[in-house]
């Protein structure tokens, strides 16, 4: 079991709500008529639920790509939840187990409380294995009422439990890693055997402290928007306490290629994980470093940053603010984040370590922009090109897009996930130290008392996220950059001058006639960040955080969104109703007005199982959520539950 203790089988036997029996022993060192409760130990439930959470193939597809990634636009092609599709089956895989995992922490909590004749190492040890066990069950939690909503604080503790609403639950997150990491002793060090268990920080007490000091920092500044006072009070008080802000304390779960919870969430082959427009939008340009200075070889596909690349408007959706709509570039812009080719890989380069094959070493020359007909109307070689998956199109939306055969073999002709993501050779990060940094950076800009400065604390989350992904080389001169990205943000922490609209290149893609237009950055006065910025510094830190939290902290990154609406999504483009959506208020022409919070996802719905198992607790959920079971139901902390 990857360096896990077999003996969590035994834990696997019994944990269930009552203790229940298990066939398979064949892997413990106990025999079967043995196993009663005195051999189950709390830190097996606790490693159980860490496992269970690293997700299955069944679940992570469903929920880390489908819904989190696509609403954080990180998986493009997902055209899914970003604009307001759900899937019963797919949400009710996810409910069920994230409670599975929530019931195997409560349990670990619940065992040391029962162990009251505990001498010797397991009498130190056990107590931080609660306190572990109540950050860990803290974070699910988090995860829990994030994706849908109000969750039952008493679970597993009584035989009904009842709702509660997103904000109570939330004054329980909080309270409950304070009191849990001041409940830990760092003096105590767990066995080799007891180490095992954990595959993130082997139960290194020092480590898990500094995970609920800075799980503190993440959750308390969730409420900066819809209760800044508390906010604030949470943040400073955690940030008295150590943080993880070295690499070395980072939380990450290797990942194993196997078809169990060790799966990498990322793995499913015939998922592409295509780059989005979103993404894009944000890596071009940003930083001023050049590719031909990245990777030598690539330097004669490369375009200038002033050359759009081939414009096909009968073949793109046009009504979106996405300011590079419409088209298809035949090259490599000039200057990308040095980390883009870290995360992402271009159709057949097979030079670049994290090149990965769907189909792109021989597919690459063979798709097309169709006419009417279906017929090929200007064919094109997708290799090296930076091509990204506009959000939200759809050729059943879209009869322009229906024609895009390019983009409707992206696997073949578009920018994709690397490879390290995707065959299970990285480990899943659930909390890094550039995450540590940006929460400082924010809260250092909103006048909290923070032990650093918004400058310092930005900068610090940049040189950790370059020193993660092995960029570090790049990252002075990328500090000190002026450029601007696609959508109007630089990366200089003091250089907060607003973008002007500027005469680039294109070609007609159907003619191949050189042409100028005026690029047009979007208009701030439009965008759902209250702020009307595009390059301030707010709007700095958390472009530089949404880029160091890809892949693997998406929910993380959608959350930001919901919270803040930050950094620039464009609005999803079709040129239809959404037919089977819960983004009602989305129209063809809802570009026009501008961004509003109701043209993007907000949660996911509960599975219908719920209502069917306890109509009464849903009813009560519903009330608490305050609106419809939907997807676009804002929660409790978000611009739309303000607006």
């Amino acid at each position: 079991m990857n360096k896990f203790n077999n003996k969590i089988l035994i834990g696997l036997c019994l944990a269930t709500l009552g203790f229940a029996g298990c066939s398979d022993f064949e892997d413990v060192n106990v025999s079967p008529s043995q196993v009663g409760e005195e051999y189950v130990m709390p830190d097996y439930f606790l490693s159980q639920s860490i496992y269970l959470a690293q997700q299955d193939p069944d679940v992570a597809e469903r929920v880390v790509v489908y819904n989190w990634g696509s609403a954080a636009r990180v998986c493009g092609e997902m055209s899914f939840l970003n604009i307001g599709r759900y899937n019963d089956g797919y949400n009710a895989a996810y409910f069920n187990q994230v409670t599975n995992w929530l019931k195997y922490a409560t349990f670990a909590i619940q065992w040391v409380d029962k162990m009251t004749d505990v001498t010797g190492h397991d009498a130190e040890f056990y107590p931080n294995i609660k306190a572990f066990a109540r950050i860990w069950r803290a974070l699910l939690i988090a995860e829990y009422t994030d994706t849908f909503g109000p969750y039952t604080l008493d679970a597993f503790t009584v035989e009904n439990p009842t709702f509660n609403s997103v904000e109570e639950t939330y004054d329980f997150i909080l309270s409950e890693l304070k009191e849990a990491t001041a409940a830990i002793d760092t003096s105590v060090e767990p066995t080799e055997m007891q180490a095992k268990g954990d595959p993130g920080f082997a139960y290194n007490a020092a480590k898990w402290q500094k995970l609920g000091n800075s799980l503190r920092l993440r959750y308390a500044m969730r409420l900066s928007e819809v209760n800044p006072s508390k906010a604030k009070a949470e943040f400073e008080d955690a940030a008295k306490g150590n943080l993880i802000t070295d690499l070395s304390d980072i939380y990450a779960v290797q990942e194993y290629d196997q078809w169990n919870a060790w799966a990498g969430v990322f793995t499913r082959s015939w998922d592409n994980q295509a780059l989005s427009s979103t993404m894009s939008n944000i890596l071009v340009g940003l930083g001023g470093i050049a590719i031909s200075e990245q990777r030598p070889d690539l330097a004669s596909y490369t375009k200038p940053m002033n050359y759009l690349g081939m414009k096909f408007d009968q073949h793109y959706a046009e009504n979106t603010d996405n300011p590079t709509k419409q088209f298809w570039m035949d090259g490599i812009p000039e200057n990308i984040d040095p980390r883009g080719l870290k995360i992402f890989c271009l159709p057949n380069d097979q030079t670049a370590e994290n090149f990965v094959d769907k189909g792109s070493s021989t597919g690459h020359g063979k798709h097309f922009f169709a006419d009417n007909s279906g017929n090929p109307l200007v064919e094109l070689d997708a290799q090296f090109t930076w091509n990204y998956y506009p959000v939200g199109q759809s050729s059943g939306f879209s009869s322009k897009f229906a024609k895009n055969n390019m983009i409707s073999n992206i696997w073949d002709t578009g920018v994709l996930l690397g490879k390290n993501y995707c065959n299970s050779s990285n480990k899943r990060v659930w909390f890094g130290p550039w995450e540590t940094y940006f929460l400082l950076a924010e809260a250092s800009l909103y006048g909290w008392t923070t032990g650093t400065s918004a400058q310092v604390a930005y900068e610090n989350g940049v040189k950790s996220s370059f020193e993660y992904f092995g960029v570090s080389q790049y990252v002075d001169s990328y500090l000190a950059s002026e450029d601007y990205n696609r959508v109007g943000t630089s990366v200089k922490f003091t250089h907060t001058v607003e973008p002007s609209n500027m005469t680039v290149d294109y070609k007609d893609g159907y003619t191949n006639v050189s042409q100028t237009m005026t690029y047009k950055y979007p208009d701030a006065t439009k965008i759902l960040y209250k702020g009307k910025k595009l390059n301030d510094q707010l709007t700095k830190i958390i472009t530089q955080k949404y880029i160091a939290q890809t892949p693997y902290l998406v929910l993380e990154m959608w959350n930001d969104y919901r919270r803040l609406g930050l950094p620039f999504f464009d609005i999803p483009a079709n040129e239809s109703i959404l037919t089977g959506s819960d983004m009602e208020a989305w129209k063809p022409s809802s570009y026009l007005e501008g961004q509003k919070w109701q043209y993007y996802p907000q949660r996911m719905r509960f599975p219908s199982s719920l209502n069917n198992a306890d109509p009464e607790g849903y009813s009560n959920a519903l009330k608490l959520l305050g609106g419809s079971d939907n997807v676009m139901t804002p929660l409790w902390w978000s611009i739309g539950a303000r607006n």
